[in-house]
């Protein structure tokens, strides 16, 4: 639980409360030790559906308009920061899809970032969360990520728009 204290301060996640049930009962944790020290973490969970995020500027010609815009002198400071908050800005479709893994929490230490961990990860708890099989990608959800999870997530899933699903 020490591993989990330093990475919920380093993500900002809130201290648990004191209940009867813990919230990590129903998660699988996967560590990545390099030299005697954990330098990745993962905590997963079988789900049965999610949700596909969607952003707020989903529409290619927006993106070029945002970029446009962003890079423009003409603009304000102002206006370029509304812009790129607003091209930060993400919510989930209301169709459900059919998920099977839930990526609660992935961290990775500051100093091993970019080196593949994060993927290593997400694959072993693929090919081990559920005896037998490797869950395809497709079927892989993460629950409320960062601006860099949702890259990570894009980019390890091959996707536009990844699954996300919400934590209770």
């Amino acid at each position: 639980m020490e591993v989990k204290a330093i990475v919920d301060a380093e993500l900002g996640f809130s201290a648990t409360s004191a209940s009867k049930t813990n919230p990590l009962d129903d998660m699988t944790c996967y560590l990545y030790i390099s030299k005697k020290r954990v330098v990745g973490l993962l905590l997963v969970k079988h789900l049965k559906r999610a949700y596909e995020l969607i952003s707020a500027y989903s529409d290619q010609s927006h993106d070029d308009n945002i970029n446009d815009n962003v890079g423009s002198t003409h603009g304000n400071q102002h206006n370029t920061k509304m812009i790129k908050a607003q091209k930060d800005s993400y919510s989930r479709s209301l169709t459900p899809s059919k998920a099977m893994m839930g990526v609660h929490q992935i961290w990775c230490h500051r100093s091993h970032r970019k080196g593949g961990i994060a993927s290593k990860l997400c694959d072993a708890a693929r090919s081990c969360l559920i005896f037998g099989m490797t869950i395809p990608l497709e079927y892989v959800a993460f629950s409320s990520p960062t601006l860099d999870g949702v890259k990570f997530a894009k980019k390890y899933l091959s996707t536009k728009k990844p699954l996300v699903y919400d934590m209770s």
